[in-house]
């Protein structure tokens, strides 16, 4: 019965120890995904919105425009497409070059209007 404990504490830990393991590796992987579509985007002149910035905190991503305040983006269903959690709710897609994959700019669409962005480099 003693070894039966035993064995069983042995497994629980081993349990315990890779459930830790794979939410590490998963955050480090999100991190490193979301890292992509960090920066600054500039909107053509006379835009209501001159610059939006994406940065990551904690594995999360978030977006400002201009100086308003930064809001988390909350990954939608569709690729590349995020929600802000701003008052307006914006949509932003993340556009990629089709040959290397990198992003290259955004679609911001708010309150029926859209808006497009370069990546600054």
């Amino acid at each position: 019965m003693k070894s039966f404990l035993s064995l069983l504490l042995v497994l629980s830990l081993s349990a315990l120890s890779y459930t830790a393991s794979a939410q590490t590796t998963s955050a480090t992987t999100d991190s490193t995904k979301l890292k992509a579509y960090t920066g600054s985007y500039t909107f053509a002149s006379g835009s209501p919105i001159q610059k939006y910035t994406v940065t990551t905190e904690k594995g999360e991503l978030y977006g400002e425009a201009d100086t308003y305040g930064k809001n988390k983006l909350v990954k939608q269903a569709k690729d590349d497409t995020y929600q802000s959690t701003s008052s307006y709710g914006a949509m932003i897609t993340f556009v990629r070059d089709a040959a290397t994959k990198a992003v290259t700019s955004i679609n911001l669409s708010a309150q029926g209007n859209e808006l497009t962005a370069k990546k600054d480099n």
